[in-house]
């Protein structure tokens, strides 16, 4: 026990120094950077631990009930965070404005827009969610309701529909043409904790973050083994990997003139064709 708790210490005291050099890696393309610091720092640990002859035992605990009552609750619950929303702006104009954002950055959407437009964003990534999972029929246990609420709560910090959407699809293809199923534990996860990597598709167009995502649903299932589940984060660890691997080549292609007039469909392009029906994206 006094030993745990100096490791337990020692991790807390290096996660924050960790963390900010780790950021630099991905360059803030991963929305859940303290997973990726926490995965690094326990991929360490565990090696340590085997070298000594420790391995961690995985349990997996999970429900497959599909709890229809919580789904119908939380239907209502984000419901009524964007009718509150709603009441305060009725034109959706701030809204609008949030969709265009990549969400890579320029990423605190409460200091911008204000708790009433954020109020709005956080229910409509809920109801997406929601929707995602019942198209899926994926159950809402515990740990697929927090994921859900994470996605909820990062609508205040980089992720509005436009940039979920594209993780949702790519996980979707993984589901096409890879031996798991799309209701597997670790590939909801993908898919929900999955939404870390949203600057890709804010930034880079809707193809990139749905291809971000379809490798990212192969890297969730391995990068486990580094850490032997001690990183609860596992899917902001491999979405670093991703962001990591990924950005470096995409930043060189955008570069390239031709890329950026035939590949690059952002957000704000999205936005201007639905509104305004000016812009072909």
């Amino acid at each position: 026990l006094p030993f745990s708790i100096v490791v337990g210490a020692y991790i807390g005291y290096l996660i924050v120094p960790v963390s900010k050099h780790l950021h630099i890696v991905h360059k803030g393309y991963n929305l859940y950077n303290i997973g990726f610091g926490v995965g690094i720092l326990s991929t360490l640990y565990v090696s340590l631990m085997r070298s000594y002859g420790h391995h961690a035992q995985n349990h997996v605990l999970w429900s497959m009930d599909k709890n229809y009552y919580l789904y119908g609750f939380f239907f209502l619950f984000f419901g009524l965070m964007m009718a509150y929303g709603y009441a305060y702006d009725r034109s959706f104009t701030n809204q609008i404005k949030l969709m265009k954002t990549s969400g890579y950055m320029d990423n605190d959407y409460y200091n911008v827009f204000g708790i009433h437009t954020i109020m709005i964003n956080m229910g409509l990534n809920g109801l997406v969610c929601l929707i995602y999972l019942l198209l899926i029929k994926a159950p809402l246990n515990g740990p697929v309701l927090g994921a859900v609420l994470t996605v909820v709560g990062f609508g205040a910090s980089g992720k509005h529909v436009l940039t979920i959407l594209p993780i949702f699809f790519g996980v979707f293809l993984g589901s096409l043409t890879k031996t798991w199923s799309i209701d597997n534990p670790s590939i909801i996860f993908a898919a929900l904790f999955g939404t870390a990597l949203s600057p890709i598709a804010g930034e880079f167009g809707f193809i990139w973050g749905a291809l971000a995502s379809f490798i990212n649903s192969s890297v969730v299932l391995n990068s486990g083994f580094l850490h032997a589940g001690l990183n609860l984060y596992n899917t902001g660890f491999s979405s670093g990997l991703v962001a990591a691997v990924l950005v470096p080549l995409l930043e060189m292609l955008r570069a390239k003139e031709i890329y950026r007039e035939k590949y690059f469909i952002s957000p704000d392009k999205v936005v201007d064709f639905i509104v305004n029906g000016s812009q072909q994206p």
